[in-house]
Order: C-alpha cells, then sequence, then structure tokens
C-alpha cells in the first residue's frame, strides 16, 4: 500500500524536502547505474515506473504487487546463512581432494538439495560454474 500512491501518481513522496528512507530504498531497484540517487534522480525514475503498469486500475496494480510479495515471501528461508555454512563445509571438507566437483556430489553430503546456495557461491565470487563441452543445460 505504501508504494502503490507513489507508482499510480508519479511522484515521490517527500516530507520537509527531504524523501522518505524507505522510498529511496525501493526507487533503488530501479535506478540504472550512471543516474544519481537524488531527489531529481528518484522523481526520473518514479515518474517512468507507471510505465510497467500501463492500462491498469489501481486494484489492480495492487494485485500484482501483491502477488510478487507473496512469490518473495514463498522463498524465504530462515535458515538460508545456516544451509549455506553447510555447504561451505562440504566443500572445505568432503570435496576440497577434487579440483572438480558436481552439485550431486554436495547433495549426497547434505539433507536438501544445494544447487540454490552453489548458484550463489558462484554469482559472489567464491566458486566457478564450469561444465564439459558434451554437456547441456537441460531446458
Amino acid at each position: 500500500m505504501k508504494y502503490l500512491p507513489m507508482i499510480c501518481r508519479g511522484h515521490v513522496p517527500q516530507y520537509q524536502g527531504y524523501v522518505n528512507k524507505d522510498a529511496r530504498k525501493f526507487v533503488r531497484y530501479f535506478v540504472s547505474k550512471n543516474v544519481l540517487v537524488n531527489r531529481d534522480g528518484m522523481q526520473t525514475v518514479i515518474r517512468q515506473l507507471h510505465l510497467a503498469f500501463k492500462g491498469m486500475r489501481t486494484e489492480e496494480v495492487y494485485d500484482v504487487l501483491m502477488e510478487q510479495l507473496l512469490k518473495a515471501a514463498a522463498k524465504y528461508d530462515p535458515h538460508y546463512t545456516d544451509k549455506v555454512k553447510d555447504v561451505v563445509e562440504v566443500i572445505d571438507r568432503a570435496l576440497s581432494k577434487s579440483p572438480f566437483f558436481r552439485a550431486a556430489d554436495v547433495d549426497r553430503h547434505l539433507q536438501y538439495a544445494g544447487h540454490r546456495y552453489l548458484r550463489l557461491l558462484c554469482r559472489r565470487g567464491f566458486l566457478v560454474a564450469r561444465r564439459r563441452k558434451e554437456e547441456k543445460r537441460a531446458v
């Protein structure tokens, strides 16, 4: 509800000349790298944000935002950091002798699928993902 008027009306909420901290964090997701995150830069982004919901009524925009919130909540895992630590421990202890390993090798040592955490470690630069030439990505 907080961001709905901002999206539909196309202006950043301000109080005494300052932009709300929550609104500033929200707008940062949509700002390109070369735009400064100041009041003018945020206003430019917000003026264009309503185009993502072009032709929708306010109720429909709300429904889309709630759908995205529910998708994010479904992916939430309160034990995420513990699972990342477990994956790192498996790699350090059980798989450190081999130069390469597969996600299935990590899964054998865990009680849950570790592919999500391996992708995180690859994105952060701790691991490098490599495929053999004969392997193709499953569609």
